[in-house]
């Protein structure tokens, strides 16, 4: 029985830690057995008859010491889960530490009846995650490390497969080649472009004959915008239905933008511990130091050169079709266009680009 706090009813001095105490039979009222034995009988002895069981009174100062030992034995809990220490520690909203290096992430404790207390951790650089210290993820991911090593230590801590990334969700390829993984880039690429080139026959000649059908609607002179817009049902009556290849490509797409941005952070963290775990084999500090520099990090060019690498492919496709369904002249025309309308999809690689830098 735990006394501490709890006086002696007989010469109400607290119980202290090695004091001789009895307790009674009856009701289980503790005393010191000196006071016991000058009373010669339970206080409560004329309460027997009715039940009586002595429970521990209430004291604020007990009440107190409890709280603070369940405080303390929650973040020892912490601490065990979230890896606490080394650098790292539990913060409340109130104060939550936006500045820090290597980032935040948000995590949950116990509280005294079983409710859920948001609470904030703040990762230090000599954290462990996984094999590698949090400060060596930070030299190889360089930007946006304080975003990134969150989400590797959610997933690491809970076990997760996948947490969001809507950079790679919007533009998977362009993503992929500024984080420089050029070999996940190039796959990409390939896979949305392969059935299209496969089947480029049954392609073009759709969008040729969606040409043919664009040129037959501009040059149709229409009186008015009643018998314009007849015109127009008149041709996409026309219109021939999609090749397969482009409806498999449809779904190809679709496919790459959710899987990545499903678990485009898995692939990179996993790339990261690749290079890291090469980076250890390097024993000359400065040389390590290099070889994360360069291969970590971004490369703003990449995510440019695969820019121009799909715009190039697209206008390949749309360029043959328009060739097909237009005389020499109008392919002429239509050419300068179409590099009017790449100079235009640079531009919005671009803008895309500042939004991946911010991310």
């Amino acid at each position: 029985m735990d006394l501490k706090y709890v006086q002696c009813p007989y010469c109400l001095k607290p119980f202290e830690e090695g004091d001789d105490v009895v307790v009674c039979p009856e009701c289980g009222t503790p005393a010191h057995r000196a006071c016991w034995k000058q009373n010669g009988h339970c206080l409560y002895e004329n309460k027997h008859a009715s039940g009586f069981v002595w429970q521990i009174p209430y004291s604020k100062e007990r009440e107190e010491a409890e709280q603070k030992a369940r405080e303390e034995e929650a973040a020892r809990k912490r601490a065990q889960t979230f890896g606490a220490g080394q650098g790292g520690r539990d913060t409340r909203p109130d104060g939550l530490p936006f500045d820090n290096e290597y980032g935040n992430y948000a995590s949950y404790t116990t509280g005294d009846h079983g409710e859920m207390k948001p609470t904030m951790r703040v990762i230090g650089p000599d954290e462990m995650l996984g094999d590698f210290r949090v400060r060596e993820y930070g030299d190889l991911i360089q930007k946006n490390k304080n975003k990134y090593i969150p989400k590797f230590f959610i997933m690491d801590r809970t076990k997760r497969n996948f947490v969001g990334n809507f950079a790679a969700f919007i533009a998977p390829t362009l993503w992929s080649a500024y984080r420089r993984m050029y070999g996940l880039a190039i796959v990409l690429v390939i896979l949305q472009f392969l059935v299209p080139l496969i089947a480029l026959d049954s392609v073009v000649e759709y969008y040729s004959e969606g040409v043919s059908l664009a040129r037959q609607y501009v040059l149709t002179d229409a009186a008015d915008q009643e018998a314009a817009e007849e015109a127009m049902a008149a041709l996409m009556e026309k219109m021939p239905q999609p090749p397969v290849a482009l409806q498999i490509n449809h779904y190809i797409i679709m496919a790459i933008h959710l899987l990545m941005g499903m678990f485009a952070n898995t692939i990179y963290k996993r790339r990261c511990e690749q290079l890291l775990t090469k980076a250890k084999t390097i024993e000359n500090a400065d040389e390590r130091a290099l070889f994360l520099k360069r291969r970590g990090g971004t490369s703003v060019i990449a995510a440019v050169l695969f820019a121009a690498i799909l715009y190039t492919l697209l206008n390949l496709i749309v360029s043959i079709g328009m060739q097909r369904g237009y005389g020499q002249q109008e392919v002429a025309e239509a050419t300068t266009k179409a590099a009017e309308a790449t100079t235009k999809a640079v531009k919005n690689a671009q803008e895309v680009l500042i939004a991946l830098w911010r991310k």
